[in-house]
């Protein structure tokens, strides 16, 4: 095959996959109208940013470790400790460039080891993305209720289990509605994974944004099959430095998975991941009060949309049921931008974030 059939072939490959042609979503606002973001934002502090400088300054140019920098890792392993993930350590941690690359190593290596993978109907596009690169069985897609913020079923679960599904990809919160699932749920996922022995890939990158959580890796049974998914201390300024984490006790995972990701860039960046560590110290000090303005923000929009606000918990974003697709038009020429449920897999309905600039609050009156 000469290097132009190769390269036609390869192009035509990409254009009739169609989990490949998933939309991309970028992962911080381009600007203050910019509401298709699910992680709010702010200036970094010019602490992390002196940091980060000085430590250049000093020769911390050079590769790091391949999870991660120790300290890094560590500070993350406090991170998710408080949103919930009882007896994680640094061992368990490790540091990725961003969401999207760990969803990438999370459901591609677990998906080779295990056999085919479980996506719900409604999931960030950038999952099905992840999906794609590579050949890989994709099982049914879980259906979710569009009620319940879009959580997938637990009926659902079970049949995808029942027909051969081993790995199940979940959103708590959901991407789209910031909706998560609630205890009772979580533990009844989890004895479905024990009982079918499935791995559960659980991205709760949400989750510092809910004020009560409840994640997948405290039940029983789920230390051996669970891998966390998630961005390094959200909305204090560094999402726009591409930092995730991926975390399993799953030994065997967690070494394949590394592996992978040397083979795809060494590290992550030195100087990214030396923002999120300085982003750690000031992390306790902003985030709390700053959910806490988010969240009566998020109050005043959902009381103005009433009956078109889709359930969902997650203080930094609201779902919203469009009448019809007109109601489009007059948002985007109004000079504000959002995420659009059909590239979710849910059409009639769009994302707006809310922001501590309340910029929400003139889109919600477009939308009226």
């Amino acid at each position: 095959m000469s290097g132009s059939q190769l390269k036609a072939a390869i192009l035509a490959r990409h254009v009739n996959n169609e989990l490949l042609l998933a939309p991309t979503l970028m992962p911080v606002a381009a600007e203050p109208n910019d509401l298709s973001a699910d992680q709010p934002t702010m200036q970094p502090a010019a602490a992390i940013i002196e940091f980060v400088t000085d430590a250049l300054k000093a020769g911390q140019t050079h590769y790091v470790d391949v999870p991660g920098i120790p300290s890094l890792r560590q500070a993350l392993a406090e991170f998710l400790q408080s949103t919930g993930l009882n007896g994680v350590d640094v061992s368990n941690v490790l540091v990725t460039a961003g969401m999207q690359e760990t969803r990438f190593l999370s459901i591609q290596q677990l998906g080779r080891l295990l056999g085919p993978v479980a996506l719900p109907d409604v999931v960030h596009p950038g999952a099905r993305k992840a999906l794609g690169i590579r050949p890989l069985v994709s099982a049914a897609q879980l259906p979710t209720d569009p009620a319940a913020g879009f959580l997938p079923t637990l009926d659902g679960i079970r049949a995808a289990l029942e027909d051969g599904a081993r790995v199940l990809f979940l959103e708590s919160p959901v991407r789209l509605t910031g909706k998560a699932f609630p205890r009772e749920a979580v533990a009844a996922i989890a004895r479905l994974a024990v009982q079918f022995q499935a791995a559960v890939i659980w991205d709760q990158g949400l989750a510092p944004w809910v004020e009560s959580y409840t994640s997948v890796w405290n039940e029983p049974g789920m230390n051996s099959l669970a891998v966390v998914l998630g961005e390094a201390f959200p909305g204090v300024g560094i999402e726009a430095w591409y930092i995730g984490y991926v975390a399993t006790a799953n030994k065997e995972w967690w070494e394949k998975i590394r592996r992978d990701k040397q083979a795809i860039c060494i590290c992550t960046s030195t100087a990214d991941q030396l923002a999120a560590i300085k982003a750690a110290d000031l992390y306790g000090s902003l985030h709390v009060a700053q959910r806490a303005r988010l969240a009566v923000l998020r109050q005043q929009a959902v009381a103005k949309l009433k009956n078109r606000v889709v359930p969902g918990d997650a203080v930094s974003v609201v779902a919203v049921k469009l009448p019809d697709v007109l109601a489009l038009p007059p948002l985007r020429k109004g000079g504000f931008d959002l995420a659009d449920g059909t590239d979710f897999g849910a059409c009639g309905v769009i994302r707006l974030a809310v922001t501590e600039g309340n910029q929400i609050a003139e889109a919600i009156e477009l939308l009226r």
